[in-house]
């Protein structure tokens, strides 16, 4: 399903409220991204923790990602920069051993595919941008989308 939003930095927002993050919780996300992805984990007064980035991708590195849990984490929030898709593999496996959602971060990665799964459809949620400067732009507007029905009514 689908929850269309104002924008995309709503979108992260709503998405991390659905999945439970709050006060002191922490959130593993990429140092290279836009402004609004860390500016989510922080409207939810949560922390966002860096992960390194892959020098060859520029997609952040699912190897720093395991070495950043601890007991306040609560999300891992992937950005898929520049068109490209981070590691959906590795970040998912990570995911599934620690009971972790992933909330991806697709606001420039419309059609962008992992596999040949379109991205922000591999993890939790996905969240997209359609903000004039995105690589599908439609003004000011955002989404999120899931398989996960409840998730969505939720989102509603």
């Amino acid at each position: 399903g689908c929850v269309m939003t104002p924008c995309g930095t709503h979108a992260l927002h709503m998405a991390l409220e659905l999945m439970g993050v709050g006060p002191g919780d922490e959130v593993i996300v990429s140092p290279f991204t836009y402004i609004a992805t860390i500016d989510a984990v922080m409207l939810c007064y949560a922390l966002p923790v860096f992960a390194d980035s892959d020098v060859k991708t520029f997609q952040i590195d699912p190897d720093d990602i395991e070495h950043r849990i601890t007991p306040h984490t609560r999300a891992i929030l992937p950005v898929h920069i520049l068109g490209a898709p981070a590691n959906m593999d590795k970040i998912l496996a990570i995911a599934q051993q620690h009971n972790l959602p992933v909330i991806e971060d697709a606001c420039q990665g419309h059609m962008a595919e992992w596999r040949e799964k379109k991205l922000g459809t591999l993890g939790t949620l996905g969240c997209f941008s359609f903000q004039e400067s995105k690589n599908l732009p439609g003004g000011e507007a955002g989404a999120i989308v899931s398989d996960n029905d409840d998730l969505i009514a939720r989102g509603y």
